[in-house]
């Protein structure tokens, strides 16, 4: 199948339930693919009990997102927003409320609040700014939205007793950032690729932390102090 994922020409193998989550991106134009993902790369050992259709999910995506370093591009396991056209990621450790987060972004702010990608949105540098992205991989819920969106913001969530945020020093946020994409690589190139790109994330890209309480003030808390951080970085 060849399909339009993040910008990229995308052949991605009809295998697995691959062609129904595909069924948004694929591509009938011309050109020659971008990223080519083979079956053949499979690698059941790394998912020990994994059949299809969760194999051929899990494997089709990690091929992607390691060919995506190679396009200023990266994967971050978080849960992405569009509000008035600005991109805001939720991450963090599993369990630490990503979905619920930006559910609650979507009672505080109605219809306008569209969760895009809920589980792995790819991002990418493009003429110098930086963007979110839906794509087939999304989580077991399969939300997603075939959507290109300039990134405003990143946060990574903590469960507290009360609402607080503070923008992390550029050391944390790589920290934080490769705690949850891709980072164990067998070539050295990928592992410079993945830092290259990160650094350039986080030297464009505001990153919090949250520590919050599922309520409406901390979706109130998280959108007005990084859309504020998003209008100063401009």
């Amino acid at each position: 199948m060849l399909c339009k994922v993040a910008d990229l020409l995308v052949e991605v193998p009809a295998t697995g339930d691959m062609p129904q989550r595909c069924k948004e991106y694929l591509y009938t134009g011309e050109g020659q693919p971008d990223i080519v993902i083979s079956a053949e790369e499979y690698k059941p050992e790394r998912w020990p009990g994994l059949e299809s259709p969760g194999l051929d999910y899990m494997e089709s995506g990690t091929l992607f997102f390691l060919n995506l370093l190679q396009f200023n591009g990266m994967m971050l396991h978080s849960s992405a927003v569009e509000y008035e056209g600005k991109a805001y990621l939720f991450s963090g450790r599993p369990g630490m409320g990503k979905s619920t987060h930006t559910r609650i972004w979507q009672q505080v702010f109605g219809e306008k609040a569209q969760i895009f990608n809920d589980d792995k949105p790819p991002l990418r540098c493009i003429d110098g700014a930086w963007y979110a992205f839906g794509a087939p991989w999304c989580g077991k819920d399969g939300i997603n939205q075939n959507k290109k969106v300039p990134l405003a913001g990143i946060c990574f969530l903590q469960q507290a007793k009360e609402n607080k945020i503070r923008r992390l020093s550029k050391q944390e946020a790589v920290s934080r950032i490769f705690s949850q994409t891709l980072y164990r690589f067998k070539k050295m190139e990928n592992l410079d690729l993945m830092l290259q790109n990160t650094d350039s994330l986080v030297r464009q890209i505001p990153v919090f932390e949250l520590e919050n309480l599922p309520e409406p003030a901390a979706a109130m808390l998280s959108y007005e102090t990084m859309n504020r951080a998003a209008q100063e970085e401009l």
